[in-house]
């Protein structure tokens, strides 16, 4: 009797064996056959500008004009010749574009800056701003943009949490050889217009 459970166990195990060893055979193939790291589009590739983002209020409705920097990314393998961002926000919010500068580098390496500013349709202001240089553009800050806080917000109307006037941004460019380049991206920047109570540091001294 010992010896035909035996025998009937290692049937049963035979048997399944037999049922579990194709699937393990066809998984690896399958797995070989699917790609290990699926390529995925990759978020480096494009030529960005970037806005800056500034909070300006000093306490209250007290505030100092707002300084957004203008930082270029150049795509791989590309110079930069030239780009223009066309810049839009509300004009009804309490805020006007003063001037614009190039970063001194820059503008000793011969770039060239235009700006046009105009009011758009629905209370929209428009400012386009167009920097060039043959001899390319490089990477990070490449000019500051200030604008002026025309109102005088009361600390009700902007409180403290984030009272935030966005800054769109739309950009073209081109390269050095004038062709132009298509896979460009635009980050918007911001003017926080919310009170930021100051902090004070006091210091002690032992003698």
């Amino acid at each position: 009797m010992r010896m035909f459970k035996i025998s009937f166990s290692v049937l049963v195990a035979f048997f399944v064996g037999f049922l579990v060893l194709p699937s393990l055979l066809v998984f690896p193939q399958e797995f070989q056959d699917a790609p290990l790291h699926p390529e995925a589009p990759s978020a480096g590739d494009a030529l960005q500008i970037t806005l800056g983002r500034d909070s300006p209020n000093l306490g209250g409705n007290v505030f100092r004009d707002a300084f957004i920097s203008f930082t270029l990314s150049n795509a791989p393998g590309i110079a930069t010749g030239k780009l223009i961002s066309d810049i839009s926000f509300p004009s009804s919010e309490g805020i006007a574009f003063d001037r614009a500068e190039l970063t001194p580098d820059l503008e000793a390496a011969g770039a060239t800056m235009e700006i046009e500013v105009a009011e758009g349709e629905d209370d929209v202001s428009r400012l386009k701003i167009t920097i060039s240089n043959n001899n390319g553009l490089p990477d990070g800050i490449i000019a500051n943009l200030v604008f002026k806080v025309t109102k005088e917000f009361t600390f009700e109307e902007v409180g403290t949490d984030e009272h935030l006037i966005t800054l769109d941004n739309s950009v073209s460019a081109w390269a050095t050889d004038e062709k132009e380049i298509t896979d460009v991206l635009g980050e918007p920047g911001g003017i926080d217009l919310a009170y930021a109570p100051v902090v004070f540091a006091c210091l002690f001294y032992m003698h």
